[in-house]
Order: structure tokens, then C-alpha cells, then sequence
């Protein structure tokens, strides 16, 4: 009987393991989850990048800010341009409205041309409006080859600061399109320009230069390049190989008219068209008292930086301009002051994500910066011009 009750128990102990031991290799009651990844997940992943828009799940601080807390001048804008490249005419009054809203006192329409279509920009925005608006001239680089350009670009600017530009606009095309007529590229340098610089000193008008463009456009648009989805919407925008000059050449020959021409304020549009690299527009800063720099379409690239770009902000709050390069409406303008004003994080830049998948933070800038930016700087510049006085 006890050999018997023995094996009886032995055998009770032995179910009793082999059932613990199957139950400790499934899933025990509300502990399902599996933790391994799907060996065919990428074949499932069909969605398009066109597709693809996420929605972050962060809860943070959203405030609005639909008036700058300072009245702003923006220093570049396109509206109405004499051209009519750069999106549908607006009646100024609504153009004026919507400043009004913002608390924008002044809009610089850049690109006003030359001659009968500078006027005909003058006559349509200014004359009705002569405390909201101003307007720059451009060159006519038509004319590059004639043996006498240097003074035909001198007469034509004066004849566009006497009816009433007070700058001049020079497009990424000089020393990216322009072309003589050996079929070369101008560069942005070339002596023939000299006379005309010194003819903006002179007259004490900046010169609002664009050279170049972001790091991504002079990069292969391939799956590395962070404006993937921008390029292939635009492909004219790349200026990768095909014997184009590099962006560093451009820079170069940019930053040489600068330090060669002193007494002319040169603004470098776009944050000098290198945001990707503040420590090398802070070098140029340092180097060259007579550049400028504005935000025209960077807020982008500054936004994701927020404490470099802070650090930028301080450092050089009397050189910054407030621009935009985008059309004047009013939510536009509220989300560049949110990004400047208040500490929110993370929220979609302007456009977004025209430029890239990322987002940006806000900066909450000191009073004494942001009332600099918006407008002390600018009426600065302004207040150097002194007309053909010789």
C-alpha cells in the first residue's frame, strides 16, 4: 500500500508540473500582447509618402497670436509684384486690411522692376498708400553685353530711386542664370556691377540680395535629400551638377561685393541663404558691419534650431529684419509671431510641409529683440537714404 500511495502522489506531482509548465509557455489571462515584430511589415507598407500626413499626439501650450505685440515691417514681400510672377493681383485695400489685422505697418514689394512697370507698381501701390508700402528696383540684365552696361545699370537706378524706389532686388539668377555671351555664367562679383553697388551707397538704398539657396537644392534628390517632396515639385529648383557654380563659389563671390563695397548696406535675404549654418552667417556678421540678414521664408530652418537660433537672436538683434516672403494674409503673419513670441512647441511652420517633414518651436523673444526685429531695424536702413544729393 505505501509503494502504491507513493507512485499514486509521485504521479499527481508530475501532471501537475508538465500542466504548469504548458501554461507558463502561453499567454497568461490579459497578457496577450506579442512583442515581436511582423517578418513581412515592409511589405505592407504601401501607404505613399503623398499620403503621408501624421497627426502628433503631443498635448502642449497653443496660443494665438494673430497681432505682432510690436507694429512690423516686412521687408520682403512680393505682393502685386511689377512682374507678375509671384501669385494673383490683390486690391490694395485688402492688402491694407490685412496688415491692419496684423499690426504690419509697412510691406517691401521687392521686385518692382525698372522704367514704365516700376511706375505703373508706384502709381498703384504707393501714391494711394505712401506710409504702407515701398518698392525696390531690380537690373536689366538684358543688357549684360553692351559696352557700356555699367553706366546704362547706374542711369537706370537713378532714374528708379527718382520716381520713388528706395532699394535695389537682386534675384538668385545673378550668378545662377545669367549668362554673357560666351555662355558663361556671371558671377555675382563681376566688376561690371561695382559702379552700381557704389551707386547704392551713394544713394543710401540697400541692396536686398538673394544668392543661392538651401544646402538640400545643391544635393542629389534622392532619398537622403530632407527636401525630397519640395524638389520634385519643383525640379528647376535643384541646382545639383549640370556645370552649375556650388553654393560655397556663390557665397564667396557674394560676401566679396560686400567686404569690396562698404559704405553700401547689402541685406542678405534669407538668413544670407545659410539658416542650415548659423555659426558661418555669424562669422560673416562679425566680419562684414555692412550686411543684414532677414527670415524671408527660413522660418522653417530657424524654427527647428530654436535655442541656436536664439543664441543668433541675440547676438546680432540689431542686423535681423523681419520678412516674410509669403503672401500678406493674416494667418500667415500670426504663426511667424507665435514662433517669435511665445514658448510653444512644436507646431507646423508656414506651409508646412512644403519645405520638409519637420516642426518648429517657438523662441519667446525679449521685448528689447523683438520690437528691434520687427521694425527699429529696418527704419534704420530706411533712414539712411539722402536721395541724389552729390
Amino acid at each position: 500500500m505505501t509503494n502504491r500511495l507513493y507512485l499514486t502522489q509521485r504521479l499527481t506531482q508530475i501532471a501537475a508540473l508538465a500542466t504548469f509548465v504548458a501554461a507558463s509557455d502561453r499567454p497568461a489571462f490579459g497578457q496577450d500582447i506579442q512583442y515581436r515584430e511582423d517578418p513581412n511589415a515592409e511589405k505592407g507598407m504601401t501607404l505613399l509618402l503623398k499620403d503621408w500626413d501624421p497627426k502628433p499626439m503631443l498635448h502642449v501650450s497653443a496660443h494665438a497670436v494673430p497681432r505682432a505685440k510690436f507694429y512690423a515691417i516686412d521687408i520682403h514681400n512680393h505682393v502685386n509684384d511689377a512682374g507678375g510672377v509671384h501669385g494673383a493681383d490683390v486690391p490694395p485695400p485688402d492688402v491694407v486690411k490685412a496688415m491692419d489685422e496684423a499690426n504690419v505697418k509697412k510691406i517691401v514689394i521687392l521686385t518692382g522692376m525698372w522704367g514704365g512697370k516700376l511706375q505703373g507698381l508706384l502709381d498703384k501701390m504707393v501714391k494711394p498708400y505712401p506710409d504702407r508700402f515701398v518698392v525696390f528696383t531690380q537690373m536689366d540684365w538684358s543688357k549684360i553685353d553692351d559696352p557700356n552696361f555699367s553706366a546704362e545699370m547706374v542711369a537706370q537706378l537713378d532714374d528708379a530711386v527718382q520716381r520713388g524706389a528706395r532699394g535695389l532686388k537682386v534675384l538668385k539668377d545673378w550668378g545662377l542664370g545669367v549668362k554673357d555671351k560666351s555662355g558663361k555664367f556671371v558671377p555675382i562679383d563681376d566688376p561690371r556691377m561695382d559702379p552700381v553697388w557704389e551707386e547704392c551707397g551713394r544713394l543710401g538704398i540697400p541692396v536686398a540680395i538673394h544668392s543661392t539657396d538651401p544646402d538640400a537644392f545643391f544635393t542629389p534628390t534622392d532619398a537622403k535629400n530632407e527636401r525630397y517632396e519640395e524638389l520634385m515639385h519643383n525640379p528647376s529648383w535643384s541646382f545639383y551638377g549640370n556645370s552649375l557654380p556650388t553654393k560655397q563659389k556663390l557665397l564667396e563671390e557674394r560676401n566679396h561685393i560686400v567686404a569690396k563695397h562698404p559704405n553700401t548696406t547689402f541685406v542678405a535675404l534669407h538668413v544670407a541663404n545659410w539658416p542650415e549654418n548659423l555659426d558661418a552667417v555669424s562669422e560673416w556678421l562679425r566680419k562684414y558691419p555692412n550686411m543684414y540678414v532677414e527670415l524671408g521664408a527660413r522660418q522653417a530652418e530657424l524654427g527647428r534650431q530654436p535655442r541656436r537660433t536664439a543664441k543668433f537672436f541675440a547676438e546680432f538683434q540689431d542686423r535681423i529684419l523681419f520678412g516674410t516672403d509669403s503672401e500678406p494674409v493674416p494667418e500667415m503673419y500670426a504663426n511667424y509671431f507665435r514662433w517669435l513670441e511665445t514658448a510653444d512647441e512644436y507646431f507646423p511652420y508656414w506651409g508646412y510641409p512644403g519645405q520638409g517633414r519637420w516642426m518648429i518651436y517657438g523662441m519667446e523673444l525679449p521685448d528689447a529683440i523683438l520690437e528691434k526685429v520687427y521694425h527699429k531695424n529696418a527704419e534704420t536702413i530706411f533712414a539712411m537714404y539722402h536721395g541724389d544729393k552729390r
